[in-house]
């Protein structure tokens, strides 16, 4: 049998948050574009309900951010080869610390 996933998040809402993120990022110097796309990301998942119940992330920022901050410093020294395993691992980080709540 199927179970329904449906996305519960608005625009507003990603509106809102993703330009304070990026005037954020601006007054910082880019110091929290890291945290933008990480939120980003995460916004897109969370935001999902399976089955009527809500989507939770396990996954921490700052786990995020060494690995991400590793896979960038590869991607600079393999001149952008390893960026096509940075989108890959990406979203595999963020798909493999999800869980359905039981609510």
């Amino acid at each position: 049998s199927m179970v329904n996933i449906r996305f519960t998040g608005s625009f507003g809402h990603f509106f809102l948050v993703s330009i304070g993120l990026v005037l954020l990022s601006i007054v910082t110097l880019g110091l929290a574009l890291p945290y933008l796309s990480y939120w980003t990301t995460r916004y897109f998942f969370t935001e999902l309900e399976v089955g009527g119940h809500p989507v939770v992330f396990t996954g921490s920022f700052g786990e995020y951010v060494l690995i991400s901050l590793g896979l960038v410093l590869l991607s600079i020294l393999t001149l952008g080869l390893a960026s096509l395993y940075f989108a890959y691992w990406n979203v595999k980080y963020f798909a493999s610390n999800l869980q359905v709540a039981k609510t």
